[in-house]
């Protein structure tokens, strides 16, 4: 009988035996068959160990709890039998527009997937030509492209939410070549290295299964008759469907503005600004574990209650990593965090973010967006070139510039120039950082008298949210929108698992 046992103490450096030893010192007589969960308890730094739980199979036990095995493939999703008369398209490939594929081309459903973008592979060439100093190609970036803003991330997969779609995302992550630790590690990462590999072999899955992509296909307008969707232009040709998947992304723009001007029903939604902080890894590590020998970089997480109200937190923390320059439109300028999978770039770093709400941006639908725009083409002119502003944070707090920040040691590729963020920022988002930073170095030790801001980090989330109902779809009949772009996840777990839900409604609808 397989059965749960929780709250396994293991030391740092466990191998399968030690686990073996542990469980026969508590129960006896069990055979270990996986681990289901580990995390690191580092809350006293003369004691950091692991705490499992894991699955072990033997005689009932009651102080064990029974395990019920979940559904681990988008193949056990598919449990009716559905014919279309014309292929579902779906418009984007990030996480959300990639699994949304997965599932209706294991249903047999040959979806078509447009993406505006290059496939993965040429992706990261034309991506590593920017950083290099090359021109920005606005239709390929950090931003755009197979697989999304997910891709160039630190492939995170921790995440707030509950479902029963998580195992069957995860276990797809790994069958297609992320690594079987995210399985039971409770901070799951795959790393931007591997992720474009995995990527890459969803696509060739969906493909084998009868689906099709077509890249640097940006779909321009939506077809519709009497409230119903019926197809998708995109570079000129219209491609007829009644079921269009809506996966575009957070930083779709032109598309939601167009979108909205075809009748599709949206709303302003709060979301947070601010910069990313990078430090060295050692200085978190040191704060967080003291001794670090055979632990891997240190993460943190981080939030502070404002006076007025509103948070300042710190959001997609890399250890590791590196400041990825993300804009996605010319003269802007935008950052986003990045590991790869050994997380071992020395540094580490994270967005502090303050949130912001309608009554902040002014209003109308987009005026969150309008709001992102400003602060993206600010950020540009302080330096020019796709440099990024940048302050020491000890200089920020104390309200000073920071001098020859340029010298600084920094991740972000394409260099820092001197800036006072008061000339980017509003009040209410220096002033926010600024008390956030000194609650969070009475967390951690040095975070608000060393490091470096670097800005601006502004697409953290959508700021609009396109409306659907209880059976997934738009005012618009046939049009489902999913993901981030669409103000319904915050992550690539989220958005997976989003994608999931809204393919498996297109299928029930249509029985």
């Amino acid at each position: 009988m397989l059965q749960k046992l929780s709250n396994l103490r293991l030391p740092i450096g466990y191998d399968e035996q030690t686990i073996i030893n542990c469980i026969n010192k508590k129960f006896g007589g069990y055979k270990f068959v996986k681990l289901d969960k580990l995390s690191l308890d580092c809350r006293r730094k003369n004691d950091i160990h692991y705490i499992a739980s894991v699955i072990v199979d033997g005689k009932y036990n009651s102080n064990m709890t029974a395990y019920i095995q979940p559904k681990v493939s988008v193949k056990q999703l598919v449990d009716c039998n559905v014919k279309l008369d014309k292929r579902p398209i779906i418009i984007g490939s990030g996480p959300a527009g990639m699994f949304a594929g997965l599932v209706l081309a294991h249903f047999g459903l040959n979806p078509l997937i447009l993406e505006g973008g290059d496939r993965v592979e040429n992706r990261s060439k034309i991506v590593t030509n920017f950083n290099l100093g090359g021109n920005l190609d606005c239709d390929t970036n950090i931003q755009f492209g197979e697989g999304g803003a997910g891709t160039f991330s630190d492939g995170k997969l921790n995440t707030g939410i509950s479902s029963e779609y998580i195992s069957v995302m995860l276990n797809e992550f790994v069958k297609h070549g992320a690594s079987k630790e995210i399985l039971y590690l409770a901070k799951p990462h795959i790393g931007t290295d591997v992720l474009k590999d995995v990527v890459k072999n969803i696509r060739q899955m969906i493909e084998s299964l009868g689906g099709e992509y077509k890249f640097k296909t940006k779909a321009e307008e939506l077809v519709i008759k009497n409230g119903k969707v019926c197809g998708v232009k995109a570079c000129g040709v219209v491609y007829e469907s009644d079921n269009v998947i809506l996966a575009c992304g957070h930083s779709a723009r032109d598309t939601i503005r167009k979108l909205h001007s075809q009748g599709v029903n949206m709303s302003a939604k709060p979301f947070a600004v601010g910069a990313r902080v990078e430090h060295t890894q050692q200085l978190i590590d040191n704060a967080q574990y003291g001794n670090t020998k055979g632990l891997p970089p240190a993460d943190y997480k981080l939030s502070h209650r404002l006076a007025d109200g509103s948070g300042c937190f710190t959001f997609c923390m890399c250890p590791g990593g590196y400041v990825m320059p993300s804009m996605s439109e010319q003269n802007t300028v935008v950052t986003n965090g990045m590991s790869e999978f050994r997380r071992d770039s020395g540094f580490a770093n994270s967005a502090v973010l303050v949130g912001i709400e309608p009554k902040d941006f002014g209003e109308g639908i987009f005026a969150g967006i309008e709001y992102q725009e400003r602060l993206e083409k600010s950020a540009f002119e302080v330096g020019g070139n796709y440099s990024a502003p940048a302050i020491k944070v000890a200089d920020f707090i104390a309200g000073r510039k920071s001098l020859c920040v340029e010298n600084f040691k920094s991740t972000y590729a394409r260099g820092l120039v001197s800036s006072d963020f008061r000339q980017i920022f509003d009040k209410k988002i220096v002033n926010g950082m600024c008390e956030g930073l000194v609650s969070f170095g009475k967390k951690i030790q040095g975070f608000d008298k060393n490091g470096i801001l670097i800005g601006v980090e502004s697409r953290s989330s959508s700021p609009v949210r396109i409306e659907r109902d209880e059976r997934g779809m738009s005012n618009i009949i046939g049009l489902y929108p999913c993901g981030e772009g669409a103000g319904y996840a915050g992550g690539i777990t989220s958005s997976a698992v989003d994608g999931i839900k809204i393919a498996l409604k297109v299928v029930h609808n249509n029985i």
